[in-house]
């Protein structure tokens, strides 16, 4: 199970790569897409999978297996689905995008999947009709050091997906495992402000300031000594005349 979550972590690029059609029509929204939080607070990102009227369900049964969603007979990819070792499920996928990580680098935030269910890593004995809808907490974004810069924050790509994994001859090698990625929806492939989740960060009371907001306030602070010297020398030298 542990390298199981390993591949969910994998799929942050390659969920993007052109795959083969698949009978389901879905769309995965932001529930809550704007806010403001304070800039030492935790943010849980949840999202919203709706299936279209006439989308194919998505079910899986009590191991995790997809048993709608999923056209086992029109796969074409690299996976010899007849293999034992193969699974089939549902994951979901981080795609680099935005400021909240610097696009994936060390930014002001650390994203962490939502592992606990409900969520959509290889949910068992899951069932997803046409028209219904699915909300869970995909992740949460984590200050850095636990606090982050003040500011306005972006975030864009988040899919759902079925994934096809095969562990290789070498359970304990990750170099030999196969992916395979059929991705279905994704919160904002555009990157248009209108689908974004976005946050505006305020400074808390009690937070420690970043180095670099740190350095602001120093050059502050020093701009106000400095002027407070001059006006002190002015009323030295009126005293004077």
């Amino acid at each position: 199970m542990k390298k199981l979550f390993k591949t969910a972590l994998l799929t942050t690029a390659l969920a993007l790569a052109p795959q083969a059609q698949a009978a389901v029509i879905a769309s995965l929204t932001f529930n809550t897409p704007t806010g403001t939080v304070a800039s030492n607070q935790v943010i849980d990102m949840f999202v919203t999978l709706t299936l279209d009227a006439d989308s194919e369900a998505l079910t899986t049964d009590a191991t995790g297996k997809v048993t709608s969603g999923f056209d086992y007979a029109g796969y074409t990819g690299n996976i010899d689905l007849n293999d034992p070792n193969t699974r089939v499920f549902f994951s979901v996928s981080y795609g680099c995008s935005g400021t909240f990580t610097d696009v994936c680098s060390p930014g002001a935030y650390q994203f962490d999947f939502n592992f606990n269910q409900p969520n959509f890593i290889s949910p068992v004995d899951f069932n997803l009709q046409p028209g219904q809808s699915f909300s869970w907490l995909f992740g949460t974004f984590t200050p850095v050091g636990g606090n982050a810069p003040a500011g306005t924050y972006t975030f864009y790509n988040a899919s759902t997906l079925v994934q096809i994994y095969n562990p290789g001859a070498d359970p304990n090698d990750p170099n030999d495992d196969q992916n395979d990625f059929l991705n279905f929806a994704q919160t904002c492939p555009t990157q248009e402000a209108s689908c974004a989740f976005t946050r505006d960060v305020f400074m808390a009371n009690n937070a420690v300031p970043e180095p670099g907001t740190w350095g602001m306030m120093i050059l502050g602070f020093g701009v106000v000594g400095s002027a407070m010297r001059r006006r002190g020398a002015t009323r030295a030298l009126d005293a004077m005349v």
